[in-house]
């Protein structure tokens, strides 16, 4: 009995911590989805506008790379575990990071 009383007493703490609760996880995806929308199809009319000497070819290196991202991305979250958001929070914060750089190093190169 005594056992379970502190198992019940930690499981607040514990959950507050490592997991989070269902409201807030879809008010962050919510956020980031409606980010994706809003910014995604100008990156990919940036890219059609750089490479409009042959769009075929960046249409294809456009969809093949956020194929490949996506499916290098997919394993690297469940390597740290499922019974959290936090591992997909945390992939989608670095890919983002590094999306942005990517982002700044290429208007620094092409100066636009």
């Amino acid at each position: 009995m005594i056992v379970l009383s502190a198992n019940r007493c930690t499981d607040v703490p514990r959950g507050r911590t490592t997991g989070s609760n269902m409201p807030l996880t879809w008010l962050c995806l919510l956020i980031t989805i409606s980010a994706f929308g809003l910014f995604f199809p100008a990156v990919i009319t940036i890219a059609q506008s750089r490479g409009r000497a042959a769009p075929g070819a960046t249409s294809a290196l456009l969809g093949g790379g956020q194929f490949l991202l996506g499916a290098a991305a997919s394993p690297v979250v469940g390597l740290f575990g499922t019974q959290s958001p936090a591992p997909m929070a945390a992939v989608m914060a670095v890919s983002l990071t590094l999306g942005t750089l990517a982002a700044i190093a290429t208007k620094r190169t092409y100066g636009h």
